[in-house]
């Protein structure tokens, strides 16, 4: 019920008789100080927070073994709500029903925050200490073009190569360093491509690269990708890894991404059961760690050219507070705990005083001596950011631009298509997403202040087209 409603109801009811005013006012102070995060006279009623949390039984076990010690301490129920998908999340938050704690990513969080489903974390976090231990680049990545701060990254990652030491020892090859370069990459894949069984089919090949790690690639060939990017454009550095990557299909060191999906295994059992020799993938990695027995090395993605490297960095969505929540400060209270204590989310890379890699290695004592540190240290030192396409589209235009260019790029790893076929659509996938854009401004359904910062953006994207279009002809 509105509060002022309340409030008007408890007047009038005070007109009558005092005595009901004085049972009103001391339940409207009691449930006050429920809220503030104090039990009521009979220790009975606290406030309760729900986090949509990940729909996974073994981190949901580990949070409901915390979640008791935590309500002991502080008076804060936790409710856990597993995530049953966007569309759900999207339901609940129609129907004023959404949980207090869920997750976002950049693509959904600012249309959110736009349309006033989510709470200012300024409102509730301003002047707290634990602000201090956030990394700065955390709460710039949560800041939407409102000024408003609406999620905290709960984790960070970056890529690497993982590797068989054991063949790299068989066949006398020397262990990847920091300097490599992707050359030298192609030559090692080479080495360890082989038709052990003497059928006249390969059967172990070189390396295994999914095609979503295509964009750390072409931010290691220092691409121009910036974040919220309006329009699509691929730069020659892009297109130049684009056929690279083709390369290692069609020199078979790589095994083609339709033999990969017909074999049905993922990139881990392929590294495991010796169909690859050197695996990219993310770091760190817990999923694959504990599935592999082999001895297995760690080496940073290969260098371009002598560039400079710029290593992925992840940081794309984090957690959000719904701005209809009842309880605003407890929710703070719990997202905090998330991020800082519970269990499965420690050691926390988005906090200046955690050992990450020491506590890496207390976990999975195997790391010592990987490479894991080499690897995890160059990307804080070289930190070229998360250049995915869903983190590099804006909020805003994301979903038009990946709608139309993901199933190219799928033709296209798929070799159904050639890169020009793909270029040459670029010009029409940018005119839809402008189209959509000048939609949604007229709509008049977001906020002001982001109303007017996203008409800048739109006018300067207008200019854009044209430069962009006479790129791709």
């Amino acid at each position: 019920m509105d509060d002022r409603v309340s409030t008007w109801r408890s007047v009038r009811l005070a007109r009558i008789c005092c005595a009901t005013w004085t049972i009103v006012l001391l339940s409207v102070l009691m449930v006050s100080l429920t809220s503030c995060g104090g039990k009521n006279a009979n220790d009975t009623e606290m406030p309760a927070v729900t986090f949509n949390c990940p729909a996974n039984a073994l981190q949901i076990k580990a949070l409901e073994e915390e979640i008791p010690a935590f309500t002991e301490k502080t008076g804060i129920e936790v409710k856990l709500n597993p995530f049953s998908g966007e569309e759900k999340l999207y339901a609940m938050l129609a129907a004023d029903q959404a949980p207090d704690i869920f997750y976002t990513n950049t693509v959904v969080r600012d249309k959110l925050a736009a349309e006033g489903y989510l709470l200012d974390l300024n409102s509730v976090g301003r002047g707290d200490p634990f602000l201090s231990r956030l990394r700065p680049a955390v709460i710039e990545r949560g800041t939407s073009i409102d000024g408003g701060w609406y999620s905290i990254s709960n984790w960070e990652f970056t890529c690497g190569v993982y590797y068989n030491r054991d063949l790299f020892d068989k066949y006398g090859i020397r262990y990847p360093d920091s300097m490599w370069t992707w050359d030298e990459m192609v030559e090692t894949a080479k080495r360890l491509t082989a038709d052990s069984d003497g059928d006249g089919r390969i059967n172990r090949y070189g390396i295994f690269i999914g095609s979503h790690f295509v964009e750390a690639f072409e931010l290691m060939n220092h691409a121009p990708i910036h974040p919220n990017t309006i329009l699509l454009d691929i730069a020659p550095e892009s297109q130049e890894v684009y056929r690279k990557y083709l390369g290692l299909m069609a020199e078979n060191i790589m095994p083609d991404l339709r033999r990969v999906q017909a074999m049905g295994m993922q990139a881990q059992q392929l590294l495991e059961n010796g169909r690859v020799a050197m695996l990219v993938e993310a770091v760190p990695n817990s999923n694959l760690l504990e599935y592999l027995t082999i001895n297995v090395g760690l080496a940073p993605l290969p260098r371009f050219d002598n560039k400079e490297p710029l290593y992925f960095r992840s940081g794309s969505g984090g957690l959000s507070i719904y701005a209809g929540t009842k309880h605003p400060r407890a929710a703070w209270q719990v997202l905090k705990w998330l991020i800082s204590e519970a269990g499965i989310y420690q050691p926390s890379p988005v906090l200046n005083d955690v050992d990450f890699v020491g506590g890496w290695f207390k976990k999975y004592p195997r790391l010592k001596g990987s490479g894991f540190e080499t690897v995890w240290k160059l990307s804080e030192r070289y930190n070229g950011g998360d250049p995915r396409y869903f983190v590099r589209f804006s909020s805003w235009t994301s979903h038009a631009i990946l709608e139309q260019f993901q199933p190219l790029l799928d033709q296209l790893w798929g070799r159904s298509i050639s890169l020009d076929d793909l270029l040459s659509r670029v010009p029409e996938i940018n005119r839809h997403v402008l189209d959509e854009l000048e939609d949604l401004l007229r709509s008049g359904n977001l906020k002001p202040a982001f109303s007017r910062a996203l008409r800048k953006e739109y006018e300067r994207a207008k200019e854009e087209m044209a430069n962009l279009a006479g790129t791709h002809r």
